[in-house]
């Protein structure tokens, strides 16, 4: 079980909890937190996971580029710079990359076009291509490609520090109207014995509940939306 469905577990018992104090019905409690659950593992954590990876390629690639770029500005020999920028990797690539024995050093970095769908790689193909034709300072040559590849970078650090923000203000702001439901619910408990089995206070406080489902879902869609040159939502997924 991923921390993603844990946070979504953990989510669906407070929101029951809630429930239950709102309206002392067992039935209400296990059914919102069953929702919250499901939903949170089957549509949301799908999301979150898609974009994690986007985000964690791009990151690898972009790490990527930059040590191969250097390594062959000093060593001047494809082999010796891929060879040196790989151990810099991450295990999960390395794994990857260990499969590609058979295929000579131009294939293993064409190869990797479907680890790293984006276009700055495209791109960094190219200069490599024209770097191994023609010669010349390799350096100077991919001064677009790592202005590029540093802007989406920065695109991508800035947007993450932005969502991480706005789930935060998401989350007190329903947490103070949980709280006062809960603080409502022992200060004027008369009142609520009175109008807790009443259906348009239950359609009301299940409304509530549906309402704060359907904004972390909005949120998680607008957090997750990155724009990345050349990068498919449906890219194979290592």
């Amino acid at each position: 079980m991923s921390n993603r469905h844990l946070l979504f577990i953990v989510i669906g018992l407070l929101a029951g909890v809630i429930t239950y104090i709102a309206l002392d019905n067992y039935f209400y409690a296990i059914g919102v937190l069953l929702v919250y659950v499901l939903v949170g593992i089957f549509v949301l954590s799908p999301i979150l996971k898609k974009h994690s990876i986007k985000v964690t390629k791009y990151h690898e690639c972009y790490h990527f580029i930059n040590n191969f770029v250097i390594a062959l500005s000093i060593k001047k020999s494809i082999a010796g710079s891929l060879e040196s920028t790989v151990n810099s990797m991450p295990n999960e690539f390395i794994d990857i990359y260990s499969g590609l024995e058979s295929m000579n050093d131009k294939e293993k970095l064409d190869y990797l076009t479907s680890y790293f769908p984006f276009y700055v790689y495209q791109l960094f193909l190219q200069i490599v291509n024209l770097w191994e034709e023609s010669g010349g300072d390799i350096i100077r040559m991919s001064k677009y490609l790592i202005e590029e590849a540093r802007y989406n970078e920065e695109y991508i650090t800035k947007c993450e520090s932005m969502s991480s923000h706005k789930y935060v203000e998401i989350g007190i702001l329903w947490g103070f109207c949980a709280l006062i439901v809960v603080v409502l619910r022992f200060s004027l408990k008369e009142f609520y014995d009175k109008i807790k089995t009443q259906i348009l206070f239950i359609v009301a406080i299940l409304a509530l509940f549906a309402f704060i489902l359907f904004t972390i879902y909005l949120l998680i869609q607008k957090a997750t939306n990155l724009k990345i040159k050349g990068y498919q939502e449906n890219e194979k997924e290592f």
